[in-house]
């Protein structure tokens, strides 16, 4: 007993030092900018050993560069392999994502970009419209607060190329509105007005989201290739950099004290203390923390990212964003087969090691009873049967439509359950004959889509009138995309996209890239009288009597999405098909 013992001990002691030695990992992250709160949570994660917790050895790497060669240059960081994570904004990811690179986006540590367009105090430009006769302080056409002031003046019919534009290099924004030498600059929320008020002028400002979409602000990214070839890695270091964000805007002055006195003060400021706490406040604020969960990211309001670029022809063509945004539930789900192969496998070997611990220290008087004990030992996990799975939660079943009358359960049954990806399969003959010989169809069906109720003619019939319809706008080499996808919306998503509904849904999307439709077209999209297109009508009208909703994005040049939003159904995994899951007690 003694001798196996001693092995088993020797044994535990290898697989102890290996995996220490492999959690050894060094990694480093590329900011965008100077170390300043704006990072806070990435220092307070290395700080409190939130990362030395995951098994990394992190080094973070600031930058005093200016915020117009900053996010180009943390991508290429990245791209090349000098830095395992990057921090860029949102809007500058997406643009370089669409152009091909193979960018992830891990989490949106801020739900605003902080992108703003600043005027004097002492000024009145209450909107963009207000500034179309003004002098207007125009950065470089790749820095992605310029974008963001074009695309709230596309959204007012204001074309930014026709404004009467002062060009301005890095670092002249502040100074170019003290000496009036512009009337409105495009600025960060993170240091136009600390630097403004420091050269001893208030400002107001005009926000881009009050016309369009809200931007996402910095994002922690990484390559798609590094996130494939270390999925545990990448997923344990934003679950690390979320808790120290999450630390940082919790203890807001310990963090500012220690950045104070750990690192360099960002160059240009004076009172370096006064403005690390201003960004402290103003990071709450940015990150709607704690109403909203860091790092919370909807799918939806990505497409209406792109959709807002695509209007200033910052894009020049656009990319699914379940292409180049991380799922942290698939993540998980794929961490969870992972562990489950990970223990069994340990868990025969720790048998294996046992028995042949056994098999040498035993004496040979007593072989014949470790012999019988194996044999009840594989007997027995031969004998055990597979856990039963969990039923999903009620919550997130279809709710039923009720009928009238006392009997409606009864007299109006649900809709069958629907595999619409198999639907759609089935009609991709039938589709391609609605596209035309000079346009081209592509299908893009997520393999684990959700279930849902709906009648399959009923799916046939909307999705094919959208084809059609797409089809008519289409030019020569155009192309009909159609895809599913799973998305959910808890009230932080709803927020963000207030005309969804509250739930889990299994997504039908056409797309096409034909002429798009104007913003009044968009506005009386669902209008039946006035509508360009009736078939988006007519399946708005068929997915609220089911209880779902249909969402049109379109941008004039970029082409048009439909959107059908299907409840999801989720069924007690009882051996009784069809029934639906009921509500918890």
């Amino acid at each position: 007993m003694k001798k196996m013992m001693a092995i088993a001990a020797v044994l535990a002691t290898v697989a102890a030092g290996a995996a220490a030695q492999a959690e050894d990992t060094q990694v480093a992250l590329q900011l965008s900018g100077p170390a300043q709160f704006e990072f806070a949570g990435y220092y307070a994660a290395l700080w409190q050993g939130f990362y030395r917790a995951t098994g990394l050895d992190v080094a973070i790497k600031p930058r005093d560069a200016s915020a117009d060669a900053a996010s180009g240059e943390v991508m290429h960081a990245v791209a090349d392999g000098h830095a395992a994570f990057g921090v860029a904004p949102a809007g500058a990811l997406v643009i370089r994502a669409a152009q091909g690179q193979p960018l992830i986006l891990l989490a949106p540590i801020f739900q605003r970009s902080g992108a703003e367009i600043y005027y004097r105090a002492t000024d009145d430009y209450a909107s963009p419209g207000a500034l179309a006769g003004a002098k207007i302080g125009r950065l470089a056409a790749s820095n992605i607060l310029d974008i963001e002031m074009a695309t709230a003046l596309k959204a007012e019919g204001i074309d930014p190329d026709k404004l009467n534009s002062i060009p301005l290099q890095p670092g002249q924004a502040v100074g170019a509105l003290a000496g009036d030498r512009v009337d409105a600059v495009p600025g960060s929320a993170w240091t136009f007005p600390w630097l403004a008020h420091e050269h001893g002028f208030a400002v107001k400002s005009i926000n881009p989201a009050d016309y369009r979409v809200e931007f996402y602000g910095d994002t922690l990214f990484a390559t798609q290739r590094f996130a494939a070839d270390h999925p545990d890695l990448v997923r344990g270091f934003r679950a690390a950099s979320l808790k120290g964000w999450a630390y940082a805007l919790a203890h807001p002055d310990a963090i500012a004290a220690r950045l104070l006195h750990d690192l360099p003060h960002p160059p240009g400021i004076a009172d370096a203390a006064g403005f690390e706490h201003y960004q402290a406040e103003l990071a709450r604020a940015l990150a709607r923390y704690p109403a909203v969960a860091l790092g919370h990211s909807n799918p939806d309001r990505w497409n209406r990212i792109e959709a807002s670029l695509a209007s200033t022809r910052a894009l020049v063509r656009a990319a699914e964003p379940a292409d180049f945004v991380y799922d942290p539930d698939a993540a998980a789900a794929a961490r969870s087969g992972h562990d489950l192969r990970s223990f069994a496998t340990l868990g025969a070997a720790l048998v294996l090691a046992l028995a042949v611990a056994a098999w040498l220290g035993l004496r040979p008087r007593r072989r014949a009873h470790t012999a019988a004990w194996l044999g009840r030992l594989r007997r027995r996990h031969a004998g055990v049967a597979a856990p039963p799975r969990r039923a999903a939660p009620a919550g997130s079943a279809m709710p039923a439509v009720p009928a009238a009358g006392a009997n409606a359960e009864a007299a109006t049954p649900a809709p069958p359950l629907a595999d619409l990806n198999a639907t759609l399969a089935r009609l991709e003959r039938a589709m391609r004959r609605r596209v035309p010989r000079r346009a081209r169809l592509r299908l893009s069906l997520l393999p684990a889509l959700w279930g849902c109720r709906a009648e399959p003619a009923v799916v046939r019939r909307l999705v094919l009138d959208l084809v059609t319809a797409a089809s008519a706008d289409l030019k020569d080499g155009g192309e009909v995309v159609v895809g599913t996808r799973n998305y959910a919306f808890d009230e932080a998503a709803l927020a963000a996209t207030p005309d969804a509904r509250l739930g889990e849904f299994a997504r039908v999307t056409v797309r096409d890239n034909g002429a798009g439709l104007s913003e009044p077209a968009l506005a009386q999209i669902f209008d039946p009288a006035t509508t360009k297109r009736p078939a988006a009508a007519a399946a708005a009208a068929a997915l609220r009597a089911a209880g779902g909703f249909v969402r049109v994005e379109s941008a004039e040049g970029v082409g048009t999405a439909v959107h059908l939003y299907f409840p999801r159904a989720v069924e007690i995994e009882s051996g009784k098909p069809g029934r639906p899951a009921e509500a918890a007690e």
